[in-house]
């Protein structure tokens, strides 16, 4: 079966982000940057050294760090309100994947003046020019929004819409994981299980190719060593750089390959209940192995048996114990039950999850009953 693999995006795995940031913005004019973040980051003196940095170096960026949770289309103009006036080169991104999602449609929006964003939620054909430089720095290992070419921005209602197109792929990427030492042991731990159920559902996904489970393959081991070390000691450095590679390669794997139906379930559960995303999607991975166990055929599960450091004995249906007992580790919930699902929501949820493209491309094909049948099965 033919595949492709587009990854433009410079990957900078870096001992100081400061430093190869400036190198980044080299021959920019001082009032070119606009640097996107949040007040989390802000609070926790995050982003110091990269502002001190600039600030010695000459620049005279332009900030926007009220960047929520869950960006809506109104987040995304109040932005671009900030810069009115002003010309523009180079986007810096600063935070999680709400600033990483934010800064690619300020900087889509910044490359076409005539572009309408909600006009592109629902047609990027419309995308029909580059985005400005967009230059991101994760601050959690996670939701790997730094790689992909989608950004998920909430319309002027609040509805979460996906955008997809290689014009939101990032010029640079830049990973260190001394950025994310402050992060809690809750936040490492769901923040890791968000990348590791990415790389999970990649290489078990339809759209899976050889390629994209290098990236994959070796995310699940690293997560799999380093998740732990990170969470017991946020100050481990070795952990957190490990950490932030692999959530970067997580992210590569599932931007080629897709995800699947732990995905396809979790948008409707943590709408819902407005859950953390990657609380969500752990919680639902234990029921949807069980579910996906007998599809998972003999090569690949040797490939991810090995990468998950089962025993050479275990088989596919042991997939749904090894992930409730790593949740259990990183003392996290493992029924759905605990982040409130009842079950008169499991059919409304169960409903929205079909309507997800991604479900198509799961391993086991699954339909609505499938799915309640899962929901029932986490509770």
């Amino acid at each position: 079966m033919s595949s492709s693999f587009f990854f433009p995006t410079k990957l900078i795995v870096s001992e100081d982000a400061a430093t190869d940031l400036l190198i980044e913005l080299k021959d920019v004019s001082p009032d070119g940057v606009f640097v996107i973040t949040d007040q989390g980051i802000m609070q926790a003196g995050i982003a110091e050294a990269m502002f001190q940095a600039l600030k010695d170096a000459g620049f005279n960026p332009a900030v926007y760090s009220n960047v929520p949770g869950n960006p809506n289309i109104p987040d995304v103009k109040q932005a671009m309100e900030v810069i009115s006036g002003r010309t523009i080169t180079h986007v810096v991104a600063i935070g999680g994947g709400s600033v990483m999602d934010t800064a690619k449609a300020i900087g889509l929006l910044l490359g076409d003046k005539e572009l309408d964003y909600e006009e592109v939620q629902w047609r990027r054909q419309l995308i029909k020019k580059s985005s400005l430089p967009v230059i991101g720095i994760p601050t959690t290992a996670g939701t790997g929004s730094e790689v992909t070419h989608v950004a998920v921005i909430g319309d002027s209602k609040g509805f979460k819409m996906g955008v997809l197109h290689p014009a939101l792929f990032l010029k640079t990427a830049i990973i260190d994981g001394k950025l994310m030492r402050s992060l809690p042991p809750g936040l490492t731990a769901t923040t890791g299980m968000d990348a590791l159920v990415h790389c999970i559902e990649a290489f078990l996904s339809k759209k899976s190719n050889s390629t994209a489970d290098i990236f994959a393959l070796g995310a699940i081991r690293a997560i799999v060593q380093w998740l732990p070390a990170a969470f017991q000691d946020g100050n481990n450095l070795e952990a957190r750089n490990a950490m932030a590679i692999a959530a970067a390669w997580a992210g590569i794997a599932f931007d080629q390959s897709s995800l699947g139906l732990v995905h396809a379930l979790a948008g409707p559960l943590c709408g819902t209940y407005h859950l953390h995303h990657g609380l969500g999607v752990a919680v639902l991975l234990p029921a949807t192995m069980d579910f996906n166990a007998s599809a998972i055929p003999t090569n690949r599960w040797n490939l991810l048996r090995e990468a998950l450091m089962l025993p050479a004995d275990a088989k596919p249906q042991d997939l749904g114990a090894w992930a409730r007992k790593t949740l259990k580790s990183l003392n996290m919930p493992t029924r759905l039950s605990e982040l409130g699902l009842t079950p008169e929501k499991i059919p409304t949820i169960a409903e929205s999850a079909i309507k997800m493209a991604m479900i198509g491309l799961n391993i086991r094909s699954a339909g609505l009953e499938d799915c309640k049948q899962i929901l029932e099965a986490g509770l």
